[in-house]
């Protein structure tokens, strides 16, 4: 409590001059506030696929290793972990609005330290500070939308924003694609993060703040163990919690191990991964349509089993083809996009489903899941990639088991509520 009433009037002092700065928004529809919180979510896929076809520029540049750079991701992710636990509770303390702000800052500045780096440590200094910063947007986001919606309204504005998120994954590595084909240096990267970050700041200008009755002991560390003990007693987030952790390992093994299988076994790298690589955001795009379509029609739940199906389907077929050697480079790309179409719809509903019970602490529960999952999956990540050693084989088994084990466990989840009688949200 003591550290809480330490850094609790620092940030007070910050968030009480940025509001009187500001002018009053006027009022934004609901359509053009999702669309905002879309493209905050967005930023951190932006600031991981972007860096992909750089590699190996930074890695000559620097004369460092391969794990070193590649440590430039992880290093990101953990810290994204940090960042959303932190945000959480100061956007329930403070405000949506100024935890954007500050998160945003702190991401320029951490962008801004890239820029400048001289070594590969100083770079990853810059990376942690991105984020850490960034952490604050996919939580605010999430809140920002459980603030302004209700029952299938929440699921239905979870998946347009996580469709617009799914503008990182297909525009960040073509970016990068294209400046390495007009001759530009790793730099000139971390310059567009800056510029991206500085157009979502602008536009915060004109966002409404979502918070009814700020949290005045939301940063206590009472409060927060109280808000982890809510959330965890409740059966239904507590559930979608673990799962969506586990669904979100695969995304993870593919973003941090799709550059080596490709590399080993197809002898694909810069320009043509990372266009191949972009093609999974298109999945991500079609999957939020259908997800949309089938939370109106059948339910969230429902959704959500579909898209299990649809990821498990694909990578057990990349899992046949890659064992028989009957599969190339595009074939993979081509199955990546299929379960990116059945990611979209389990990751988002998991979102939906965690924080429908928690309105009153939407913030501190969006950072909680988002947390736990970025810390939980990069884990289990980091231990499937080393133990798959970049062997295609080895790689989509590991990725099928694990949508074989959502799977199960979603229709689990739905015998039980059968069992129960229940008729939710769900």
């Amino acid at each position: 409590a003591s550290s809480d009433r330490r850094t609790a009037p620092v940030f007070s002092i910050s968030a009480t001059l940025f509001a009187s700065t500001l002018p009053m928004p006027s009022t934004l529809s609901n359509r053009a506030v999702t669309i905002y919180c879309g493209l905050l979510m967005a930023i951190t896929a932006f600031s991981i696929d972007i860096t992909l076809p750089f590699f190996a520029q930074i890695r000559t540049a620097m004369q460092t290793s391969n794990d070193l750079v590649h440590a430039t991701i992880t290093l990101n992710i953990f810290f994204l972990g940090i960042g959303q636990m932190l945000f959480g509770s100061l956007s329930d303390r403070y405000g949506r609005r100024p935890a954007v702000a500050t998160g945003l800052s702190i991401y320029l500045l951490g962008a801004l330290v890239c820029v400048f780096s001289p070594n590969i440590e100083t770079l990853l200094v810059g990376r942690a500070l991105q984020g850490l910063g960034a952490g604050a947007a996919p939580v605010v986001a999430r809140a920002i939308i459980r603030d302004r919606f209700t029952g299938k309204q929440i699921a239905q504005n979870m998946a347009l924003a996580a469709g617009i998120f799914s503008i990182g994954p297909i525009a960040a590595p073509l970016v990068g694609a294209v400046l390495i084909e007009l001759g530009g240096d790793w730099h000139i990267i971390f310059v567009a993060m800056a510029l991206m970050a500085s157009a979502l700041m602008a536009a915060l200008l004109r966002l409404p703040e979502t918070l009814a009755s700020p949290q005045l002991d939301a940063l206590r560390p009472a409060a927060i163990r109280r808000n982890i003990g809510t959330i965890l007693a409740h059966p239904q987030s507590r559930y979608f919690l673990l799962l969506s952790g586990w669904t979100m390992v695969s995304i993870v093994t593919i973003i941090s191990g799709m550059a080596r299988v490709m590399e080993s076994a197809f002898d694909v790298t810069g320009t043509l991964f990372a266009v191949l690589f972009a093609a999974h955001g298109l999945g991500i795009i079609i999957g939020q349509y259908c997800n949309h379509w089938l939370i109106g029609r059948f339910g969230t739940l429902a959704a959500s089993i579909y898209g299990a199906v649809v990821m498990t389907t694909a990578l057990s077929a990349l899992v046949v083809l890659s064992a028989a050697d009957m599969v190339n480079a595009y074939g993979v790309s081509a199955l990546i996009v299929l379960y990116a179409v059945g990611y979209l719809p389990v990751y988002s509903n998991a979102a939906s489903l965690t924080l429908e019970p928690h309105g009153r602490i939407a913030g501190f529960t969006a950072a909680f899941y988002g947390s736990f999952g970025q810390l939980f999956s990069a884990l289990v990540a980091s231990v499937v990639l080393i133990a798959s050693g970049g062997r295609l084989v080895d790689w989509s088994l590991a990725l099928a088991g694990i949508a074989a084990v959502t799977l199960v466990g979603l229709l689990v989840w739905q015998r039980a509520v059968r069992a129960a009688g229940q008729r939710s949200a769900v």
